[in-house]
């Protein structure tokens, strides 16, 4: 596994900001701009919802992300699409060799306590055990959306393996110390984030801050590695081109 850093020039850093464990985060990232979401300390595990931040009907589908890719894993190159055959985000770099899970799905409070055990506000105060879902409908809102609005997540960081033909295990594979996921805005992008234990996770409650860097992107180039990574991409870029025409 590789964790060479590709260095972000200073001039063009736009927000730099630690994601702490437990913690939710959302804002537009803007068409070209990236965001790298990095794990500094190798324990991460971040779970995602994004949406056209233009017209948030259209939202990220993982079913045609699979679909279209023939594959349920993802890395450098791979692109995550909307159910109208547009690109939301393209997966520009990415030094954790393919830690995506776009299979298990969020956590819950109920899952939570199943999990972790019991972990309420009137005991730990602000330390009590957030999950996903209560993270995310509070984000949400802040757009005027709701529950009829949450999308199947993709998680970073962390991958699930299918075992026995129809089993899904939670791999124990992690990334290394400053590994990192580099996301390209393909249009306008509402990104909502919620920063805790994967949802097949198990024992201590104990989830890793995450570094957010939102950077300027360069211009897509005609050798673009995630426009040119199939004609399924290519046709994508297509129409997210025809979009904004």
């Amino acid at each position: 596994m590789s964790t060479q850093h590709r260095a972000i020039k200073p001039e063009n850093i736009l927000l730099d900001e630690i994601l702490p464990g437990g913690a939710r985060w959302s804002k537009i990232i803007r068409r070209g701009d990236k965001i790298r979401i990095t794990s500094n300390d190798g324990l991460a595990s971040l779970s995602a919802m994004f949406y056209n931040a233009d017209n948030t009907a259209e939202r990220f589908n993982s079913a045609d992300t699979v679909k279209i890719q023939h594959n349920a894993f993802f890395t450098k190159g791979k692109s995550l699409y909307s159910e109208l055959g547009r690109i939301l985000f393209s997966i520009t770099d990415d030094t954790t060799d393919g830690l995506f899970d776009a299979i298990a799905g969020i956590s819950n409070p109920r899952i939570l306590k199943e999990n972790f055990g019991d972990g309420v506000y009137g005991d730990l105060r602000n330390c009590y055990y957030k999950s996903d879902r209560e993270n995310f409908l509070v984000e949400l809102g802040k757009y005027g959306m709701g529950k009829r609005d949450m999308v199947p997540a993709i998680n970073f960081f962390r991958k699930v393996d299918v075992v026995d033909g129809n089993k899904l295990e939670l791999s124990t594979k992690r990334a290394e110390h400053g590994s990192y996921i580099d996301l390209r805005a393909e249009m306008n992008v509402l990104l909502v984030l919620s920063n805790t234990p994967h949802v097949m996770e198990k024992g201590e409650y104990n989830p890793s801050d995450v570094q957010l860097t939102l950077y300027k992107g360069s211009p897509v180039t005609e050798d673009d590695l995630c426009k040119n990574f199939s004609p399924q991409s290519q046709r994508a870029f297509i129409n997210n081109a025809r979009y904004f025409a």
